[in-house]
């Protein structure tokens, strides 16, 4: 991909994630709470589905970064209203497959959120969640083919980032610029690329992590499109 078109594709996806900032901003209360409900359901499904990866000290940098920051919901406002201010700077300084891999971060977010909008409405005046309600919750929104597109698209930017960390120069760059980049307001942007670079480089070799990932996520997909009410249950029993 050009810088050119990496630039772009950024920029439509900053431009996305605002959009649904603003439709967030705008839900009544009972959607907000169930929103809430929900991302917080998400987060503690992933905490336990990936116990073991969390458990490595090898894998848990790696998970702290991709599925609390890239998958899990997180409030990463502040990060996207700086990078809109920053973007020709980065195109300045970021060579175009780095620039992609932030464009790639942005649209798994705005894919991920999108999602859990259209949950939150299905499952909208429950007070708490749990398998059976998430799946038949899945299986209302029915977008096979959208989830099976957000898991590649995990895969995509876990390569993306594994192929980045093999190239020094662009590594070192990123932590240069920390100082830098505080003064100049766009701190937690260079922390959220430093802390995925660090969290990639200090995991090695990516496939084990990224496999691991990609087949439970598939096999509780297939799970729930076949009319499971327990499709986390291989690694979670009964819980979150």
């Amino acid at each position: 991909m050009s810088k050119a078109d990496a630039v772009a594709h950024l920029q439509h996806q900053i431009s996305r994630n605002q959009l649904i900032a603003d439709r967030i901003r705008q839900l009544d209360s009972d959607l907000r709470g169930m929103l809430d409900i929900l991302q917080q359901w998400q987060r503690d499904r992933l905490d336990a589905t990936y116990a073991d990866l969390r458990g490595d000290p090898r894998y848990r940098p790696a998970c702290e970064f991709f599925l609390d920051e890239l998958y899990g919901g997180r409030d990463v406002h502040e990060r996207d209203r700086q990078l809109g201010r920053v973007v020709p700077v980065m195109r300045r300084f970021l060579p175009s497959h780095l620039l992609n891999a932030v464009g790639d971060a942005v649209r798994l977010q705005a894919v991920s959120l999108e999602f859990d909008l259209g949950l939150a409405e299905i499952l909208r005046g429950r007070d708490s969640l749990d398998q059976p309600a998430y799946a038949w919750a899945y299986r209302k929104q029915a977008d096979w083919e959208g989830r099976a597109d957000q898991l590649h698209l995990i895969r995509q930017l876990g390569e993306l980032l594994d192929e980045t960390v093999k190239r020094p120069m662009v590594h070192r760059l990123i932590r240069l610029m920390h100082g830098p980049a505080t003064v100049a307001g766009f701190g937690a942007l260079q922390g959220f690329l430093q802390r995925g670079l660090d969290a990639f480089a200090h995991m090695g070799p990516a496939d084990h992590f990224l496999d691991t990932i990609e087949a439970r996520e598939r096999a509780a997909l297939t799970a729930m499109a076949e009319a499971a009410d327990w499709p986390f249950e291989p690694w979670i029993g009964r819980g979150p």
